[in-house]
């Protein structure tokens, strides 16, 4: 069983094998979930986790950012003029 001790500042180490078992690095960020009278540590996924995860609406696939974005800007300044002439 592998063990850590607690600071006064409530601050731990995870010990090497369980960063190794849970595939973190420094700067990784980790949830904790209690359960009873235990602890359960997992990493915490990043955004890039979700990335792709959404898919675009249809007939948008394949479309350039740049252009997306683009025709996306051009719609708000139009809807925003014709709010403007009411």
């Amino acid at each position: 069983m592998t063990h850590s001790t607690i600071t006064s500042k409530g601050q731990t180490t995870l010990p090497a094998p369980i960063r190794r078992a849970l595939h973190l690095k420094a700067g990784d960020r980790i949830t904790y979930e209690i359960q009873g009278d235990s602890v359960v540590i997992r990493p915490q996924p990043g955004a890039m986790a979700v990335f792709g995860a959404l898919k675009p609406p249809a007939g948008k696939s394949g479309v350039p950012f740049e252009e997306a974005r683009a025709k996306s800007r051009e719609a708000r300044v139009k809807k925003a003029a014709r709010e403007g002439k009411r």
